[in-house]
Order: structure tokens, then C-alpha cells, then sequence
């Protein structure tokens, strides 16, 4: 099975396992892109969601209702499933591996730090930019293919974040939903 089609398939089990009732208070799907042990050849992708309530619940901790809502740092943040995790998914870190090694851009490690601004860093970025196309991708499909709505009871929008929010986050989400579903996420990005 190749990497693509492991995203594909986990993510969308992670999906259609949500149950009716905790579908009801879900208001976004989080697609958090990761690296493993912050090494940028080990990118994995952790599924979640988050609620209504819990949004409400965290509105006294954060700087306001917007905060509250679309930060990660005040979500649940659940695991439905981390696709790529070398301990939780050993099949798909090693699909991971050999989808990077195909695309030409592994590397090992460099001995000179000076070898990581020359060499490497050019392949991880590469590999960073791959990573968040397939993950992106993997969202619009999942919502093109109704997997979103069947489980969840109507359209509800991916958020392909990272830990940190600038215009990158925004433009992948855009690009991960129907037109218009993410617009509250995205205009928090971008004047939050």
C-alpha cells in the first residue's frame, strides 16, 4: 500500500468512527501536521476534532470567544489516529520513508551543520511542502467524496494546521474545504 493510499484509508476510519452523538457537537475537523522527534524527513499527520462545549468551556482561559474556537491550544486534542508515528503506525512510517525516498528528496543526516543549509535543508523543506500537499489533498477528497458529511451529518471544515498560525495554515485550509466553509478559521488567521 503506498503512503497516499494509507493516509487515505486511515484517515478516513478515523472519520466514519466518530459516533452520532459526538458528531452532533463537532465544528471542525483537525488535520495537525507533526514531526517526529523534530526531524523534518518524519512528518506525520494526527486526526482529531473539536466541540462546541469544549470551545465554550475555554473561553475563560483564551483572549476571547475567536481564540477559544479555532486555537489548538484550547481544543480537546484528541488522536484519532496519527498516521506515520513510528510507534502507533510502524507500517505507515516505514510507506512514509519509502514515499519520500521515491520523490528523491531522503537524506541522511548531515555531519556539518554548514552540510544542513546547503543540502538537507533545501530537501526538507521540499518534504514539507509534499507532506502538507497530500494532507490538504487528503481533506478536499475526503470532502468530495462525502466521508465528511455522512459522518458527520453535514459539512464540517478541515483544519490543516501546525502548532503555530500564519498565512501557510489559512491558504492550505482554504484549499483543504469547499469554498467558504473555513472562512471563520481562516479570517482568525489572518487578523487574530
Amino acid at each position: 500500500m503506498t503512503f497516499q493510499d494509507r493516509l487515505q484509508n486511515l484517515a478516513r476510519q478515523a472519520i466514519t468512527s466518530i459516533t452520532a452523538s459526538e458528531a452532533e457537537d463537532i465544528y471542525a475537523i483537525s488535520f495537525l501536521i507533526d514531526n517526529e522527534d523534530d526531524d523534518p524527513r518524519q512528518p506525520t499527520l494526527t486526526i482529531g476534532y473539536n466541540t462546541e462545549a469544549q470551545a465554550r468551556r475555554s473561553i475563560q482561559d483564551a483572549s476571547g470567544p475567536a481564540e477559544a474556537r479555532w486555537n489548538y491550544a484550547f481544543w480537546i486534542q484528541n488522536q484519532l489516529v496519527v498516521v506515520g508515528d513510528l510507534t502507533s503506525d510502524p507500517a505507515g512510517a516505514t510507506a512514509r520513508r519509502e514515499w519520500i525516498s521515491e520523490l528523491g528528496l531522503w537524506y541522511d543526516e548531515p555531519a556539518a551543520p554548514a552540510d544542513w543549509i546547503t543540502t538537507a535543508g533545501p530537501l526538507a523543506a521540499q518534504i514539507e511542502a509534499h507532506f502538507n500537499q497530500a494532507c490538504w489533498q487528503l481533506a478536499r477528497t475526503l470532502h468530495e467524496t462525502g466521508v465528511v458529511e455522512r459522518s458527520l451529518g453535514r459539512p464540517v471544515p478541515v483544519i490543516v494546521h501546525e502548532l503555530e498560525y500564519y498565512e501557510g495554515i489559512a491558504h492550505r485550509t482554504e484549499l483543504a474545504n469547499p469554498p467558504g466553509l473555513a472562512d471563520d478559521f481562516t479570517a482568525w488567521v489572518r487578523t487574530g
